[in-house]
């Protein structure tokens, strides 16, 4: 009996050397000569654990996944806190793509009376991946109640919060995980990341110099901080922690994508244009490389390459938040004869305006086209011909076959600069009018200012109402505000009230806007959501662009291919409206003139 149990080591022995040396045939042939069925239940747990464990990494690493996977649940089945088997069939179940088992694993291993923070950790990146974010969140607070003074509970923590944007909630996190360990970096790091995004960008700084403080070569580092400098206009500085962070690390896609955004940002995109190529050459999916070079060749008229490149605006998380309650397919060309087809609003409300022009081609592929949209322009869409129902984005979903977000219109017809849709006016004013009236004998105006202060693009879009101030002594005009949100409140503190007139009380949605736009003689607006209603109407609008504009504008010239009542007024210098305003003043005496005797 002891020669055999010898022998039984021997072979064992010969397997795992076998294994070492990855020759994983031999090793288990070795492994099946040491036991058989009867005789495996006369060895001690620790020797039948080890040959359970080494016996399925064997098979693994031949590839016969079903029988490791077998090998290693029979070893949890005999010991559930031995931790070896977890992390083996862990590896498995990943190369399976077997989530909802991988998942079960998890939690059966963050249960274990064990001191072993990875499973916790492997979990909440299991839910992230899955976009179960709050999920990943619970899994995040237990791990910290379970190892408080590990630092990495408390990064992950940090993280799971900035995911769902709780920014304040994250700064805690990553303070108490810097509480634990100074030294380390990335909390410092991702504490840059979330003061940014709440507006305090001076703390930001401290939080990224702290970081190259400790490590003045960490590349992760320096981009992050260049990204905070071009936030900030400090595109000096931009590009010296950019250009450093490509430099130590030249293989980091992000720096090049966020440098090639301080170029395009400022109209220099032949500089631009190559780093962003050079991120997808690195990873071909970056997002915002993605994104931001399809708005280039957008600018530039190529539409062929722009649509298709815009898709990948659908993996940001604005849009993904609102897609992803779907379970239905999305419309990739499908036949749509008596089908339904849901339009899913997205980005902001001057994109819904633009886009909804593409109703009646879904309309004459048969489809049943149903507007999800947001509550502001339900009454709005409701003069568009042909629709089977209108939905706000706070209603649930109804019964559908297809849904498609409404800025992949263009991209699924193909849409080229000749062929964009100019149905007009494509929207209308409600049937009720309302009760507002202006003077037949002067001229009437409508002016905003201010784009809403939520559009990234805010500082760029904002002009202020100083800027008008030469254009009210023209003589015979009439002006009145479709500015809503607080900087209507300008009029007042401007001492501006006998002047302009206030329609802010009024705007309760923008088929009420639409009806005050009906009657006005003309509308002078910055780059926002009534800009395209009167392109919509078929309305008369002057439109002041910053430098550089949106692509939809183009970059030169005063038209605009998808609006014919529009009139671009550009900056010639960033920054500065002094000049376009001087052009709109000198244009208006005669339209005055014409109507005013």
């Amino acid at each position: 009996m002891i020669e055999t149990k010898q022998a039984t080591l021997a072979l064992i022995l010969s397997g795992d050397i076998f294994l070492k040396d990855n020759q994983n045939d031999s090793a288990i042939e070795c492994y099946l000569k040491a036991f058989t069925v009867e005789s495996i239940k006369e060895w001690d747990k620790s020797v039948v654990l080890r040959f359970y464990n080494n016996l399925g990494i064997a098979y693994k690493r031949k590839g016969d996944l079903s029988r490791a996977q077998k090998l290693l649940e029979a070893g949890i089945a005999l010991e559930p806190t031995h931790t070896l088997f977890y992390y083996n069939l862990l590896s498995i179940l990943k190369a399976q793509n077997n989530i909802q088992n991988t998942e079960k694993l998890l939690l059966s291993a963050i249960s274990l009376p064990v001191d072993d923070i990875r499973f916790h950790l492997s979990l909440i990146e299991l839910y992230k991946t899955a976009n179960k974010n709050r999920a990943a969140l619970n899994v995040a607070l237990d791990c910290v109640a379970k190892f408080a003074e590990i630092y990495d509970s408390h990064l992950t923590l940090g993280n799971c919060y900035s995911t769902l944007k709780m920014y304040k909630n994250a700064i805690e996190a990553y303070s108490n995980a810097i509480r634990i360990n100074p030294s380390i970096t990335s909390a410092y790091n991702n504490l840059g990341v979330a003061y940014k995004e709440l507006g305090e960008y001076e703390k930001s700084r401290q939080a990224y110099e702290k970081v190259l403080d400790i490590n003045p070569n960490d590349s992760a580092a320096h981009n992050n901080f260049g990204n905070l400098l071009r936030f900030c206009d400090d595109l000096e500085g931009a590009i010296t922690h950019l250009e450093k962070s490509i430099q130590l690390n030249p293989s980091y896609a992000d720096a090049y994508s966020n440098l090639g955004a301080v170029y395009k940002e400022n109209k220099a995109y032949a500089k631009a244009e190559p780093l962003y190529r050079k991120a997808l050459s690195l990873s071909p999916n970056h997002t915002n490389a993605n994104f931001d070079l399809a708005l280039i060749e957008l600018s530039n008229g190529d539409y062929d390459n722009g649509w298709q490149r815009y898709e990948h605006r659908i993996k940001m998380d604005e849009l993904r938040a609102k897609i992803y309650p779907y379970t239905t397919p999305m419309w990739r060309g499908e036949d749509l004869q008596g089908k339904t087809l849901i339009l899913q609003n997205e980005q902001g409300f001057g994109d819904n305006i633009m886009f909804i022009r593409y109703v009646p081609m879904f309309l004459n592929l048969g489809a049943k086209v149903i507007l999800r949209t947001r509550p502001e322009l339900v009454k709005l869409f409701k003069s568009i011909k042909g629709v089977e129902a209108i939905y706000s984005e706070e209603e649930s979903i109804p019964k559908h076959d297809y849904y498609l977000p409404l800025l992949s219109s263009p991209n699924r017809f193909k849409t080229t600069l000749e062929t964009v849709p100019k149905v007009f006016p494509y929207l209308s004013s409600p049937q009720e009018k309302g009760q507002f009236s202006c003077d037949p004998k002067r001229f009437n105006i409508g002016i905003v200012w201010s784009s809403s202060r939520t559009n990234k693009d805010f500082k760029n879009k904002y002009i202020g109402l100083e800027h008008y101030k030469e254009l009210f002594s023209l003589k015979g005009t009439s002006w009145y505000s479709l500015q809503t949100g607080e900087d209507a409140l300008e009029i007042h503190s401007k001492k501006l009230d006998k002047t302009i007139v206030d329609l802010s009380g009024e705007l309760n949605d923008f088929s009420a806007t639409a009806t005050i736009i009906e009657k006005l003689d003309l509308i002078i607006t910055t780059d926002t959501a009534v800009a395209h209603l009167c392109g919509a109407m078929n309305k008369r609008a002057w439109v002041l662009v910053p430098n550089p504009s949106d692509w939809r504008w183009m970059q030169e010239g005063d038209k605009t291919p998808w609006y014919e009542s529009l009139k671009l007024y550009r900056q010639d210098k960033r920054g500065s409206w002094k000049e376009p305003i001087a052009k709109i003043c000198d244009h208006l005496l005669p339209l005055i003139k014409s109507k005013v005797k």
